[in-house]
């Protein structure tokens, strides 16, 4: 296992767990998250939203698996894995990065459909994590499973 695939697959756990502080710290400064929302999250914005849905879904998990590096370049090291989220909203939570109202409790299910995430990693810090777009996948598809059609403002 290379540093940045150990250094992924840490981050990863620790998000899991909710140990958001030491989550946040493998996190650079100039961090950003895309394809998972419709526009670009920095490193506070990410790590309110994981938090926001942690909260209403307490056994929210990534079920990360076959994590790789995949290219080392001079901008960073490109680290793939394969995730795939579930967990049951049994809280009404609110996601501030996404424009949203509360979301209600609904006692739903979710598991979206499993989503290539592909870090970039450099100087022992995550600055990028790249989702793929897959149908009924990132924020929209979570919320459509809650049953929460309301549209996001971000």
């Amino acid at each position: 296992m290379t540093q940045a695939t150990e250094l992924v697959n840490i981050f990863m756990q620790t998000l899991e767990t909710k140990d958001h502080d030491r989550a946040a710290s493998y996190l650079a400064d100039d961090f950003l998250f895309n394809g998972f929302t419709p526009k670009p999250l920095g490193k506070d914005e990410f790590m309110t939203l994981m938090s926001g849905l942690q909260e209403g879904m307490p056994n929210l998990s990534y079920h990360l698996q076959d994590v790789k590096e995949v290219e080392e370049r001079s901008e960073g090291n490109r680290v793939e894995g394969n995730v795939h989220i579930t967990g049951v909203q049994t809280e009404t939570f609110i996601v501030p990065p996404l424009g949203l109202p509360p979301i209600p409790q609904t006692a739903k299910s979710v598991s979206l459909p499993s989503e290539v995430w592909t870090f970039v990693v450099r100087n022992g810090a995550i600055h990028a994590i790249h989702t793929s777009k897959v149908p009924g996948g990132d924020i929209k598809g979570l919320l459509n499973q809650l049953g929460i059609n309301v549209p996001i403002i971000q």
